[in-house]
């Protein structure tokens, strides 16, 4: 019995387009996210999800009810909290710019050395991939058979990929995550591929080069 699971990062924000960090504030998506958004629903008409679980966010939701206009198909949006962005208070709706600045948020360790940074009060990278997996984990257990969607965030989806590719955490900047590209995580047993299935872009042939760097 086969499960898949479609993962994507929402589509653009103001803040990806202005160099902020968005963190878990309710940051808007831009034209060109919706564009991403509607296009992800187009691709996946081709193997409709059944259910779309989202962070609880509103770029989450708004990529996910776009996408599911352009499906074309009736599908539940279920929020999953597991699937929520780091929680880094301090740097909320910042410019990147202004963070790099100040020592003392730690921005450079999180921009050189990412499985090394912490600060009080925050979450570390490894904290957002145990909840992510268990999250995932979770979907793979419960719906067990089934065809699904999971609009997260770039940090969720990079751990993601580092768990299923069975990556060192220190490989989290090697990682590409364009927006709202669906990403197919397909188990059968115990195994999990990850596949490229859609899209012709520069942003989907990084990622199937990526892949195939690790494949060799």
């Amino acid at each position: 019995m086969e499960t898949r699971i479609y993962l994507l990062r929402h589509g653009e924000t103001f803040a990806n387009a202005e160099g902020r960090f968005a963190g878990r504030t309710q940051e808007l998506l831009t034209p060109a996210g919706e564009k991403q958004a509607r296009q992800a629903g187009e691709f996946l008409r081709e193997d409709p999800p059944s259910k779309i679980f989202i962070s609880p966010l509103h770029r989450t939701r708004h990529t996910a009810e776009l996408l599911l206009k352009a499906l074309l198909k009736e599908a539940e949006i279920i929020e999953a909290p597991g699937f929520l962005e780091i929680n880094i208070p301090p740097w909320e709706g910042r410019y990147k710019r202004e963070l790099r600045s100040d020592p003392a948020l730690k921005y450079e360790i999180w921009s050189k050395a990412p499985h090394r940074f912490y600060l009080p009060g925050c979450e570390t990278l490894a904290e957002v991939y145990g909840r992510a997996v268990r999250a995932m984990e979770d979907l793979f257990y419960q719906e067990a058979g089934e065809v699904l969607a999971v609009v997260t965030h770039m940090v969720v989806v990079r751990v993601l990929l580092i768990h299923y590719l069975d990556l060192p955490l220190s490989t989290y900047r090697e990682v590409p995550v364009p927006n709202a590209l669906p990403l197919l995580f397909r188990r059968q047993g115990l195994e999990v591929q990850v596949e490229i299935p859609f899209g012709d872009s520069e942003a989907a042939s990084q990622m199937r080069r990526f892949l195939n760097r690790l494949s060799k």
